[in-house]
């Protein structure tokens, strides 16, 4: 089995859960290893990279130093997807063949798996700059065994002779794929050989000090696609991402539980469960909750009513929570016009998505004040 980093685990006295700022704080005063991983568990505005995660990504790198992309689902790609790690399942230059793709709701980081059969491949392309370092050293692929002998093979580019690989055993399972070179501007092939394999996705580090996003996202996700009452739902789901190192998980969900009109008690319900199964998982790891703006878009509950059950209950369990209602505004309608696309749900990246990253950016690292993005405006709501 890879071992998923090289950093030996801290003693559980030298590091306090806290909020994400709370953490950041602690890791950036050498409390808990060179790396800081991070886990984004949400729909669209996190799927969506371009919105405001590859933004806030590319930031904290700056400030903190890129130790490598971290988990690449095949869903939608990694937190630097379109400008650092490329991939898409929309588009024939990634993504093509026999590949059925599930609906949401699987026990997968990012809600959804894809099966594959003969002649199916995938790949994702390293595009460094001279502030991203896309070089890795250690990849490992994640997949569900169906207990029988599936054969694919893969490549780091073009030029390698390619790789056998038998995806063997039952349940979630994991192969390291060695064979990588130095370059940067790598570009990792994936096919399917023979039979019909059920693949999650990459997890890839390098061997530098910093931080390492993962986005576990699904675009139409609400709260019931990460949550399941159902037993081995829950136990496969926290077999797989308990593969995906983290010490810091930011989850923001509710904005597709308000388009479907699910009442704020079930939201409260599922997100209560997908917390109690990322603490037996990392029990470590600080959890932090994060409510989307209101939009003009019509619903049957505005987002403050999934605020009214999800604050209290997050404040009374000492987990972090955050609200961007916070970061726009109290009137939608005002900041809809400029910051809010003509879907009338996403944010127009250069002006609202600019607005999340700076917001969850300060969620994190604070300002020069030493205050939270929270901090500063939980009095004007």
């Amino acid at each position: 089995m890879l071992a998923v980093d090289e950093v030996q685990p801290v003693v559980a006295s030298v590091v306090e859960v806290g909020d994400a700022r709370e953490r950041f704080g602690q890791w950036r005063e050498g409390k808990g290893g060179k790396v800081l991983s991070i886990s984004v568990i949400g729909d669209s505005y996190s799927a969506g990279q371009d919105f405001y995660l590859n933004k806030l990504v590319q930031r904290l790198a700056g400030e903190a130093g890129f130790a490598g992309p971290g988990y690449v689902g095949f869903n939608h790609g990694a937190a630097l997807g379109g400008t650092h790690f490329k991939y898409s399942r929309s588009s024939e230059k990634y993504f093509g063949g026999d590949w059925q793709v599930s609906a949401l709701g699987q026990a997968s980081p990012d809600s959804r798996t894809l099966a594959g059969g003969p002649g199916a491949w995938l790949e994702i392309d390293a595009s460094p700059t001279p502030a991203i370092n896309t070089a890795v050293t250690q990849a490992k692929l994640l997949y569900l065994g169906n207990g029988e002998p599936n054969e694919v093979r893969y490549r780091w580019a073009p030029s390698q002779s390619w790789q056998p690989l038998t995806l063997a055993g039952s349940g979630v399972q994991e192969v390291p794929l060695p064979g990588m070179s130095a370059a940067k501007d790598w570009s990792f092939r994936l096919e399917v050989v023979k039979g019909a394999p059920t693949l999650f996705g990459l997890w890839m580090s390098n061997d530098q000090g910093g931080v390492r996003v993962s986005k576990l996202a699904a675009s139409g996700a609400a709260s019931a696609d990460f949550y399941h009452g159902d037993g081995r739902w829950q136990a496969q789901w926290k077999t797989v991402v308990s593969k995906i190192p983290a010490d810091l998980y930011l989850i923001m969900l509710g904005g597709n539980d308000q388009g479907f009109g699910v009442k704020p008690e079930q939201y409260l319900k599922n997100v209560q469960g997908l917390v109690g199964m990322v603490r037996e998982i990392q029990p470590a790891a600080s959890i932090n909750l994060i409510l989307r703006q209101d939009t003009t878009r019509s619903s049957a509950y505005p987002m403050s009513a999934y605020a009214q059950v999800l604050e209290p209950w997050a404040r009374k369990e000492h987990l972090g929570y955050a609200n961007l209602q916070c970061a726009f505004g109290t009137d939608f309608k005002r900041y809809a016009a400029t910051m809010i696309g003509p879907d009338k749900i996403h944010p127009v990246p250069a002006t609202g998505g600019r607005v999340i990253a700076d917001y969850f950016y300060r969620l994190i690292v604070g300002d020069n004040t030493g205050r939270s993005a929270q901090d500063t405006c939980d009095a004007a709501l």
